[in-house]
């Protein structure tokens, strides 16, 4: 991960210098306690990312677990019988997969899905992360 700062006291990179942030680190294992599926499916998302598009750190924070690249590109929430994930891109996206979209401004759109079983983390779920992955590459 190229950075610019990292915080002394949590020792997260960030792109930004003094970047507002929690130093709180939640451990990993908790997110998944009696979510067996959900853990199942982390996992798995986890490789595919690693294998199709490149290295990815977990950052486990209380509110979510971050996914990393040179900076956080997506985030995942563990729920009892599946994960939800978000993830941030460019340009606008249309798919019945998505229960949440946002603009966030003129050229950055977030958006939100669940993923219930290992077929849905599929070549269109791969590609969106992929470009999310290398978005502030551009």
């Amino acid at each position: 991960m190229s950075k610019s700062w990292q915080c002394s006291r949590c020792h997260r990179e960030f792109a930004k210098k003094n970047q507002q942030h929690s130093c709180v680190i939640y451990p990993l294992a908790k997110h998944f306690k009696d979510k067996l599926l959900a853990k199942e499916l982390f996992g798995h998302l986890k490789k595919r990312i690693t294998t199709a598009i490149g290295s990815v750190k977990i950052e486990s924070l209380p509110c979510c677990i971050h996914l990393v690249s040179s900076y956080t590109f997506g985030a995942a929430w563990a729920m009892k019988d599946r994960i939800r994930i978000d993830f941030r891109v460019a340009n606008p996206l249309k798919s019945r997969r998505f229960w949440k979209t946002l603009r966030m401004s003129a050229n950055r759109y977030l958006y939100f899905l669940e993923i219930k079983s290992k077929k849905e983390i599929d070549r269109e779920l791969i590609g969106w992360l992929n470009e999310s992955y290398h978005f502030h590459d551009q």
